[in-house]
């Protein structure tokens, strides 16, 4: 029993090793011990401005510096994670290109071995009767050494007669040029949320500020009620009305709170930043203006990066099916080759050799025909997304601009409508004052008052990032509406 015992114990610690591991555990652990794993998770979380660990409380007081919407979108262009991946993605589709490029070009394969073997090989040589002397034995041959060194080389050029391999070069660039037009659309798309994010984190201060401002309306109002209330000229109700609205005023600063960590969260998460970085940024007072919505479209149309990419995904299908097409036809090949050994059996002991071949795929499995249908099934569906993307990108232009058409009429209205508001307040407490109006008629004119101001404050902020999504949707460069707004 006992050494069955420390055979088991060693059979364990065996399971235990790695090479063992990886042999007999399902899940393996492809050589990374934990140490390991949690190493490579820090190296990332660093690139990614991302603390594993709590990070130390900042000093009270401490203030960020302020920056402007474009160093937001230069710290986005280097910092952006989905433009970095975009970024790859173009690397695969160059490496891609040269992969196709290269069947093209002579293909050279070496290869060598030397062979022990315990003895050499020899054949012995049946003469006729009599043509030796009686004694002498049969002479014998050797017919390979008993150590034997050979290498060979081999290159292949292909004849491409059919333009199989043109054909599918062609599909490789233009699955590039997509590539390119995806990042670009990528580029774009991304400058719009940092855009959005930007002008979302003003209108959150703006909206926090409307909020503080009507908190303090409110705080007056009930300051005027309580001595109304104490005087006996105003009932406990009308006092609890404005009581309640006071504390919902309250609550709604702590949601403009959140709603302002949110924002800010979204702006660093964009521009690459610690996400809870405090991030300080200017304001940006410059209301956009608008192109004409039929120049808008025919802008799209000629230069959308996503519509651009599935026509280049248009032609990368079609290529790619006139290629498995040619696949059909014979494919030649032309090439030298060259064999050396070390033997002295025979001679020479280097050979060159040239060849010209073809090989040709007859399709009696018809797997060649289906690939075939499949692709040009994918180029016809491709053609129907074209289409799709042609009516989507008329309805996002259509709509984007009349968002941006509305919020700068609505930023015109409020304009006007805040001194009115403000007005109508000054009436309602002064009527509040003689016992000619309610609490409620007053927390309704401070309710219309603070809407316009929110108004005021926002709709400049949606009025700019609605005119950068259709910017965007031109294909045309986010940053280009920074230099009409100076």
């Amino acid at each position: 029993m006992g050494a069955e015992r420390w055979r088991a114990l060693a059979c364990l610690l065996l399971a235990g090793c790695h090479p063992v591991a990886m042999l007999t555990r399902p899940e393996g652990d492809g050589g990374w011990s934990a140490a390991r794993r949690a190493a490579e998770l820090e190296r990332r979380a660093d690139a990614a401005a991302v603390a594993l660990e709590p990070p130390a409380a900042t000093a009270a007081g401490e203030a960020a510096a302020a920056f402007t919407l474009a160093d937001a979108l230069r710290l986005a262009a280097g910092g952006n994670r989905r433009l970095a991946e975009a970024r790859q993605q173009l690397a695969i589709a160059r490496a891609q290109v040269a992969e196709a490029r290269g069947r093209l070009f002579p293909a050279a394969i070496a290869g060598g071995r030397y062979a022990f073997t315990t003895a050499e090989l020899t054949t012995s040589v049946d003469l006729p009767p009599g043509l030796l002397p009686a004694s002498t034995a049969p002479p014998s041959v050797v017919t390979r050494d008993r150590n034997l060194g050979t290498a060979n080389a081999t290159m292949t050029l292909p004849i491409d007669l059919s333009g199989e391999l043109r054909w599918a070069l062609a599909a490789a660039q233009a699955g590039y040029r997509g590539e390119a037009a995806r990042l670009w659309a990528t580029t774009l798309e991304q400058d719009v949320v940092v855009i959005g994010a930007y002008y979302g984190l003003l209108e959150a201060e703006k909206l926090r500020q409307v909020t503080l401002q009507t908190i303090a309306l409110h705080r007056e109002q009930l300051a005027h009620a309580r001595q109304r209330f104490d005087s006996g000229r105003l009932t406990k109700n009308e006092l609890l009305v404005v009581q309640v609205a006071m504390q919902d005023s309250e609550q709604e600063l702590r949601r403009r709170e959140l709603a302002l960590d949110s924002a800010r969260w979204a702006l660093n998460d964009a521009l690459g930043l610690p996400v809870d970085a405090p991030t300080a940024i200017a304001d940006v007072p410059e209301s956009p203006t608008l192109p004409v919505v039929g120049e808008a479209l025919a802008i799209a149309y000629r230069e959308n990066p996503a519509l651009r990419a599935l026509v280049e995904e248009q032609q990368r299908l079609e290529a790619e099916a006139t290629a498995i097409a040619r696949s059909r036809l014979p494919r030649l090949s032309g090439g030298g080759a060259i064999d050396a050994s070390t033997t002295e059996v025979v001679s020479p002991q280097t050979i060159g050799t040239g060849f010209v071949g073809f090989s040709w795929d007859l399709d009696t499995d018809t797997r060649t025909r289906a690939r075939l249908a499949a692709a040009r099934a994918a180029a016809e569906k491709n053609r129907i997304r074209v289409e799709r993307e042609l009516r989507e990108i008329e309805h996002a232009v259509r709509a984007t601009w009349g968002a941006a058409a509305e919020r700068l009429a609505a930023l015109a209205t409020a304009a006007a409508a805040v001194g009115q508001a403000e007005e109508n307040l000054r009436i309602r407490r002064q009527q509040f004052d003689v016992g000619r109006a309610t609490s409620d008629d007053v927390l309704d004119a401070e309710r219309l008052l603070a809407l316009q101001r929110a108004t005021l404050a926002t709709a400049r902020y949606q009025a700019q990032t609605r005119r950068a999504e259709l910017q965007a949707l031109m294909g045309r460069p986010v940053a280009d509406l920074l230099a009409e707004g100076r």
